[in-house]
Formats: C-alpha cells, structure tokens, sequence
C-alpha cells in the first residue's frame, strides 16, 4: 500500500486529496498547523476506509517547518511515494510590486 504526505491538509483542497488518496487504499501522513483538524480527519478517514492516517502538527511557513518534517518522517521509519504540496499562502497585487521575502 503506498503512503502520500499531504501538506495543507487539514482543509479544502488537502483534505479533498486525504478523501480521495483513502479511498484508493493509500496510507496517509496528513501536515499541518491544525491538531484537532488533522486528528479528526486521520480518525474519520481511518474508520471509513481502513487506512492508516498519521498527523504531523507543523506550520510550514516556518523557515525550518519542511525540515522538521523531513526529519520526522525519517526518524518514524515512514517511507513517501507521493508527495502532495498543497500548503500555502496567500498574497495578491503585482507581483512586481510584492515584497521579494514575501515572495520567496
């Protein structure tokens, strides 16, 4: 069974994903800032669909956040086959306008 990190996955389009990659047997490692979302989604897709959901509390605009979660994976032995980068931020207005650290 393969096993999908999903950033952004406590709402919206990562939670769509964590729905859909359940129901195709996929084991999950569900990222973001939200505990309690992300546990009741792992819990939820667990008992629906018999997969294994694992939550991992990160804010990834944290300069070290991806880092951290690199070294989590590692250090719990769990292995990735598909990577699903949905965490983000907004900002609007042109983008020549827009500040370089805001952007980066």
């Amino acid at each position: 069974m393969q096993t999908a990190l999903i950033t952004g996955a406590s709402s919206g389009i990562g939670a769509a994903f964590a729905h859909e990659l359940a129901a195709r047997q996929s084991n999950l490692i569900l990222v973001a800032r939200s505990e309690a979302k992300l546990q009741q989604l792992a819990t939820a897709l667990q008992t629906e669909f018999g997969i294994e959901a694992r939550v991992v509390v990160q804010d990834l605009t944290q300069p070290t956040a991806a880092t951290e979660v690199f070294e989590i994976v590692q250090q719990q032995g769990w292995v990735v086959d598909l990577l699903v980068n949905n965490a983000g931020m907004g900002d609007y207005g042109m983008f020549s306008q827009r500040s370089l650290k805001q952007q980066s």
